[in-house]
C-alpha cells in the first residue's frame, strides 16, 4: 500500500461523511472537499504520502518516510 497516492476520492469521502454524520448531499460534498483540500495540503508538504479507507471504512493516511523518521528515529 506504500504507493497509494490516493485512493479516497472525494465522493467516497463525501459518502463516508453522509453516512457516519447524517447530513445531507451538499453538505457532505462541502466537508469532504475541506477534507479533500487538506490532504492534497499535506501530501505537498511532505507530511503524507497518501490516504485510503482501509478494510474497517477509516480514512487512513500514509506517512511520509521524512515524517516517520522524525515519530522513530530508530527506523
Amino acid at each position: 500500500m506504500a504507493n497509494v497516492s490516493q485512493s479516497a476520492s472525494l465522493d467516497n469521502i463525501a459518502a463516508y461523511l453522509k453516512l457516519t454524520h447524517d447530513c445531507d448531499d451538499e453538505t457532505a460534498l462541502r466537508e469532504a472537499r475541506e477534507v479533500m483540500q487538506n490532504l492534497v495540503t499535506m501530501r505537498q508538504k511532505g507530511f503524507i504520502n497518501g490516504w485510503y479507507f482501509d478494510e474497517q471504512g477509516h480514512l487512513e493516511l500514509l506517512p511520509s518516510d521524512a515524517i516517520l523518521k522524525r515519530i522513530d528515529p530508530q527506523k
